[in-house]
């Protein structure tokens, strides 16, 4: 077996320079790629909020047709100041019913159901028609409701894991009827209010429920009120 030659005595590790120099490389690779990478997960919190509000909006379409009964997704902006867990603006999306079906908000916080897990969105809240690009804004019927503007309901509901009270106040309310209807729940006793063309949820990255400035990652989901039907909008 042939032997290998020893090592020469020449060979040694990187100077001290040379490792400086590959660490100011690195720095700067890291510095070009780091607004990239923050902007990338910026967007994952808004694709988080689209696809957690039209699945459960869309879910609560399908059981209130399906179980021939009533059904309501509350979403609740909560600034950070409330405070939240994760010391930012959170969205708060979850679906609910009454114990006996009614068609109106029980005014007795535990005959509510809720049918959905919580979903809480970090970084997001609700943003108005006008704060979305034209190219979002110019998709929205002019006939649309917006959700963040319009009369709140306010319905306090009870379940496992809401923070030390137990409750939460959920003060935008679409109600879904056994027909797929998508109404605007405003809270008020009485007949059934009549279905608007589109109810508009803007969605975007806020801070103390104001938009982020010159903030660019802004979305729309958008209700039809005929069908419930669920449609997203994005740039």
């Amino acid at each position: 077996m042939r032997a290998l030659p020893p090592l020469s005595g020449n060979r040694r590790g990187f100077s001290l320079t040379e490792l400086m120099v590959v660490m100011g490389i690195i720095a700067m690779i890291l510095g070009f790629a780091a607004p990239s990478i923050v902007g990338v997960l910026k967007g994952k919190k808004v694709e988080q909020a689209i696809g957690a509000l039209s699945g459960i909006l869309e879910s609560a379409r399908m059981d209130a047709i399906t179980q021939n009964s009533y059904y309501w997704t509350g979403v609740a902006a909560v600034p950070k100041s409330k405070p939240t867990t994760s010391g930012q603006d959170e969205l708060w999306v979850m679906t609910f019913r009454a114990t006996k079906g009614e068609n109106r908000v029980p005014t007795d916080s535990k005959s509510i159901i809720p049918t959905s897990v919580l979903q809480r969105i970090e970084g997001v809240g609700l943003v108005k028609k006008a704060e979305l690009p034209s190219v979002v804004s110019g998709a929205v019927p002019d006939t649309a409701v917006d959700m963040s503007a319009a009369a709140a309901s306010s319905t306090t509901l009870e379940w496992g894991g809401a923070g030390g009270t137990g409750k939460m106040t959920f003060d935008k309310l679409v109600l879904f009827t056994p027909r797929g209807e998508a109404l605007l729940e405003t809270g008020s006793a009485g007949a059934l209010p009549l279905p608007e063309q589109y109810l508009l949820f803007g969605l975007g990255r806020t801070v103390e429920g104001k938009l982020v400035q010159n903030e660019k990652d802004l979305a729309a989901v958008l209700i039809s009120g005929i069908t419930g039907r669920v449609n997203v909008v994005r740039p």
